[in-house]
């Protein structure tokens, strides 16, 4: 655990360091207000023993500032005999306890020990709830980038909007913003607005009366009265019909709704986290996105990267996913070599983490031993390719169907090797200058690296 100490007071800052470090915490002080503030900046502390009397800004200033800004700090007030009236208030505004002076040491440490003590408790309690929910596989740049945004946001407030391919992973993100969150204990909620009809969809998130409508045999709570006290994720949200899109602008706003074929309005204290695939700027420009539900809903973006764009992940993932299915099937654990592995990071995923487990479990299905080797990732690849499971069974003219299968086999042809022209070109037995007639003819697009120019993309994640 992490003491700062905030007091004026050099003599006190010197006592309550010494017998805080006997106790083996890590101590940091600071002599004002502003110091305070920038060490909690550099370095925030688990627990913060706070002065109500500061030079400049005051002690109260302060604790409205850290519990803000970091509110799982626990704050200690220091008050003087004239201060316990302030003392009271900073109890009122989320202080932990407050220490009188003169200190009595014995009681420091009492007090600093049941507020670590509660921390600690408080820490185990999360790490159980996030348990209950599929971690974020990788380590990726990128993907830590997201876990520091989830962690920041997680405590506030603010409405979450997940952006991202299909088969990224946003419901996993979503998830572990409600396991970090302030109502981590209450229910989470999750909607596919995708995958609900229209004419069903209001029904679904509001509920409705007996008798609202044909098949309505008994009043039934909806998702938002279900969420109450938690989190409702909002899955695909880009394709709600735009007379749902009003009512959920009114409940968010004021937490007001009422069921289908009610009068009665109903309240929920409910966190809405929301996701899409879409690009909902240009879908409020087409007139199919209210803008002002998109104000709403775009507090803070998280944007989660395709698998392209993380490369390095794959190999974790896979292994992470193999495992998975020999633990879930109650199977001898499988082993997938380093080649099976390379091979695995040249493919062209564009399902993203979803399509990657959908093979890695074909893997495991099909494959003859202990291992998985680039050979099996090899033959599995031409089955495994999304475009080619349909390629027979959609009717269309020979020609486009000779070009498609033509496009799929040079993308894959092309990301297997790299995007290096020469060398495709001598696997597919054609000179480089063909290979770049058909790319151009099949309007095949090299993949680009996230911040760059092109790179051997074509991963999804």
């Amino acid at each position: 655990m992490h003491v700062l100490i905030v007091d004026d007071e050099p003599n006190i800052r010197l006592a309550l360091r010494d017998i805080l470090e006997d106790e083996d915490y890590a101590v940091a002080e600071a002599a004002d207000a502003e110091a305070g503030l920038a060490a909690m900046q550099a370095g925030r502390a688990d627990i913060v023993l706070l002065d109500v009397k500061l030079p400049g800004r005051s002690g109260m200033a302060v604790l409205s500032e850290i519990k803000a800004r970091w509110p799982t700090t626990e704050v200690v007030m220091i008050s003087g005999h004239s201060d316990i009236e302030t003392a009271v208030e900073a109890l009122k505004a989320g202080a932990y306890d407050f220490l009188e002076k003169p200190l009595s040491l014995p009681k420091v440490r009492l007090v600093v020990g049941h507020a670590a003590e509660k921390l600690a408790l408080w820490r185990q309690a999360q790490d159980a709830r996030q348990e209950r929910f599929r971690p974020m596989i990788g380590s990726s740049p990128t993907l830590n980038e997201v876990r520091s945004l989830v962690a920041r946001v997680a405590r506030t407030n603010a409405a979450v909007l997940i952006t991202g391919e299909s088969g990224t992973g946003k419901e996993l993100v979503a998830q572990q913003i409600h396991a970090q969150s302030l109502v981590a204990d209450g229910p989470y909620v999750q909607v596919n607005c995708a995958a609900i009809p229209h004419d069903l969809i209001e029904s679904e998130l509001f509920g409705h009366e007996k008798g609202a409508f044909t098949g309505a045999a008994a009043r039934r709570a909806g998702k938002f009265e279900q969420a109450d006290g938690g989190t409702l994720f909002l899955d695909e949200i880009g394709d709600m019909d735009l007379a749902v899109q009003a009512k959920i602008l009114r409940a968010l706003q004021d937490g007001e709704f009422q069921r289908l074929g009610g009068n009665e309005t109903l309240y929920a204290r409910v966190r809405v986290i929301t996701a899409t695939n879409k690009n909902l700027e240009r879908e409020a420009e087409a007139g199919r996105f209210r803008e002002d539900l998109l104000y709403r809903l775009n507090v803070v973006p998280i944007a989660i990267p395709p698998l392209r764009d993380r490369r390095e992940d794959i190999p974790e993932l896979a292994r992470h996913f193999l495992a998975e299915f020999c633990i879930e099937n109650r199977r001898e654990q499988i082993r997938i070599t380093d080649a099976a592995l390379r091979q695995l990071v040249r493919l062209p995923f564009r399902g993203n983490v979803r399509e990657l487990r959908n093979l890695v479990e074909r893997l495991a299905i099909f494959t003859v031993g202990s291992a998985i080797d680039a050979d099996d990732v090899e033959a599995a690849v031409g089955a495994h390719h999304p475009e080619v499971g349909i390629y027979f069974t959609r009717p269309r003219p020979l020609g486009d169907a000779k070009d498609e299968l033509e496009r799929i086999f040079i993308e894959t042809q092309l990301a297997l090797n790299e995007w290096d022209i020469p060398r495709t070109a001598t696997v597919l037995g054609i000179l480089p200058n063909n290979l770049h007639r058909k790319i151009t003819q099949l309007g095949i697009e090299r993949p680009r690296r996230r911040g760059g120019t092109g790179g051997d993309e074509g991963a999804d994640d």
